[in-house]
């Protein structure tokens, strides 16, 4: 803005501020068909929460406990994804259903985080795990770990389509960061660039 500060912003042919939760930021994250907006914005109070913009309102949708909440994914009907604090310092990731935000767990172990999420309501994020590494899951009324790629110990997935299919990223054995496609059974590398890195972000229906 001119005063120096980032806000969430719709652009229609003309750029239109979203304003805040009454901090001085704001940040959009997800569009849907409908024309809803989620992003997280600052509160007066100095914390960060999840919005979702209805075309007129910046609406602040809460946290699981804590004290911050980030929105990165809604669908056509309006059911936001994403992070929130829980009561005991840690985050998870949530699914807000127009109502109430739900907590989605984790893969056993302290943290989760939810990226994106399909009209079918499949959801897609990363995990950790009981033994403290970090995997993509797929989440369906279940979390189910994706596992890793090449070797490594850490993946995230951050796109879904209509068929269940996924795409995010895995570090190799080697340190690389490699692109997967997760085919609703398999989680394949595709990293086939003349570069050592790559990443999935999206994937289309």
């Amino acid at each position: 803005t001119s005063g120096g500060t980032p806000h969430a912003f719709l652009y229609d042919g003309t750029m239109h501020d979203l304003g805040t939760l009454g901090g001085a930021t704001s940040n959009s994250t997800e569009l849907n068909g409908s024309g809803q907006i989620v992003g997280f914005s600052a509160t007066s109070g100095g914390d960060t929460r999840a919005f979702l913009y209805d075309g007129s309102t910046m609406h602040d949708l809460g946290t699981l406990g804590g004290s911050n909440s980030q929105a990165y994914g809604i669908n056509d009907s309006g059911q936001v994804v994403g992070v929130s604090e829980i009561s005991g310092g840690n985050t998870h990731a949530f699914l807000y259903d127009g109502s109430t935000m739900h907590d989605l767990g984790t893969l056993g172990g302290s943290g989760s985080i939810a990226y994106d999420i399909n009209n079918g309501g499949t959801i897609v994020g990363v995990g950790a795990t009981s033994s403290g590494s970090s995997h993509a899951f797929l989440y369906d009324g279940t979390m189910h770990d994706l596992g890793t790629i090449a070797g490594g110990t850490y993946s995230a997935a951050y796109g879904v389509n209509a068929s269940g299919e996924a795409v995010g990223m895995g570090f190799t054995s080697t340190g690389d960061t490699h692109a997967f496609l997760y085919d609703g059974s398999t989680t394949l590398d595709i990293n086939d660039l003349l570069t050592a890195d790559s990443l999935g972000w999206t994937i289309t229906e």
